[in-house]
């Protein structure tokens, strides 16, 4: 495999297979994008067996070929190069082609098409296809990151002990992980969204002494950490901790709620408990102490 370089690197390494049977018209190409930038590594191939064994051996980033060879035309190698399924681009360069068969070869999956000697238009050609399949990959590459990313937020999601939410702004339950769903006294997520429709935390004023609804996007933009309780299921009351925040929703300019849900209604109800019992001990001792 040759290779050439020289001082100009700002685009980076550039391998390139050239199907050519003329040894002139290689150079002229690798030496062309040599002179615009590239760190040039080139072979040129002009049999089918030649292209499948730099197929098979080595890594290209775009394949160049002639349209007219005498032992192996551009359809040909169109075809071997499709049989690969390689995310490469494909360009032929022809100095006589005639439309039907440009089209042809485009319906096939040549990437472009360009006459011979057109080198205006052979550079800018090379370099938005090239464009064009580095953005393909990095698409796919944020596309496999962002799933990778929600399967792990759903594996937490439903994995952790604590009850966690997500609701619009108007506190219309979008999800319930199940923790926060079996809290309630709900058998599954489904049934809880199914039947709850909204999340509904009430605070009791002790001045009013009546229960009010807390709204969670006002508690969001104060600060998102308050104690509240809920009305399971069955009618029973559920003591907890809330911590709510709110997301942008990109695509309505509006937002999102999440947050978590803690029952503590256990603690509560020992830190109760225990209260009595103190004020009931100390009640005894002021009586001891007056007989």
């Amino acid at each position: 495999m040759s290779s050439t370089s020289n001082n100009k690197t700002s685009k980076g390494k550039l391998r390139v297979l050239i199907v050519e049977d003329s040894k002139i018209e290689a150079k002229f190409t690798a030496n062309l994008l040599k002179k615009n930038g590239y760190e040039v590594t080139s072979e040129r191939v002009e049999t089918r067996d030649d292209m499948q064994e730099q197929l098979d051996n080595h890594e290209w980033d775009i394949v160049i070929s002639d349209y007219q060879m005498p032992e192996f035309d551009g359809m040909q190698a169109l075809e071997l190069f499709q049989t690969y399924d390689l995310d490469i681009p494909f360009i032929l360069v022809s100095g006589k082609i005639g439309e039907e068969s440009a089209v042809d070869l485009m319906k096939m999956g040549a990437n472009d098409y360009i006459m011979k000697g057109n080198t205006a238009r052979l550079l800018p050609a090379i370099e938005t296809h090239l464009k064009e399949t580095a953005n393909r990959r990095e698409k796919i590459r944020l596309e496999s990151k962002l799933r990778e990313s929600e399967a792990q937020y759903r594996g937490f999601f439903e994995n952790a002990a604590i009850g966690i939410f997500r609701c619009d702004g108007e506190s219309n339950i979008l999800d319930v992980n199940t923790f926060l769903a079996g809290a309630l006294g709900f058998s599954s997520r489904e049934e809880c969204i199914e039947v709850s429709e909204k999340l509904t935390p009430e605070v009791y004023d002790n001045d009013t002494q009546e229960a009010y609804t807390v709204d969670l996007a006002e508690e969001a933009a104060q600060g998102g950490r308050f104690e509240a309780i809920f009305h399971r299921k069955d009618g029973t009351v559920m003591e907890a901790i809330i911590n709510v925040w709110s997301i942008e929703d990109e695509n309505t300019d509006g937002i999102f709620l999440e947050g978590t849900i803690e029952d503590v209604t256990e603690q509560r109800e020992m830190e109760r408990k225990l209260r009595e019992m103190e004020q009931l001990h100390e009640s005894l001792i002021d009586l001891t102490s007056n007989l």
